[in-house]
């Protein structure tokens, strides 16, 4: 049988992960809607709103690193399947807030 070491300092951290998506699915629609409502509305975000917003593509784009970095390692098959389906929704966020941020000139 393999020995996957790795396995269990990633399955540590992966849990913060696994406890943060759900909001920072939440937080990326509504950053998409916020966009919208502006382009409609012809108005800026408040400075609060564009904050958080920065805030969230940064840490999203962090754990994006951190999942890529994981990937290399020799992990189990089960973790890297896991790993890839994470990533790749955290990919699909990263996608649609960067996208609503364009939209709010929030890195201008």
């Amino acid at each position: 049988m393999t020995n996957y070491t790795a396995d269990a300092s990633v399955v540590s951290e992966i849990e913060t992960l696994r406890i943060a998506l759900p909001t920072w699915i939440v937080s990326t629609v509504e950053l998409v809607e916020l966009a919208e409502n502006a382009e409609r509305a012809a108005k800026g975000v408040n400075p609060e709103t564009a904050d958080r917003s920065r805030k969230l593509i940064v840490e999203v784009a962090e754990w994006q690193q951190k999942l890529s970095g994981w990937q290399e390692l020799k992990l189990s098959p089960r973790l890297l399947a896991e790993l890839r389906i994470l990533k790749a929704t955290l990919d699909a966020s990263m996608d649609e807030a960067n996208g609503a941020a364009a939209r709010l000139k929030l890195f201008d």
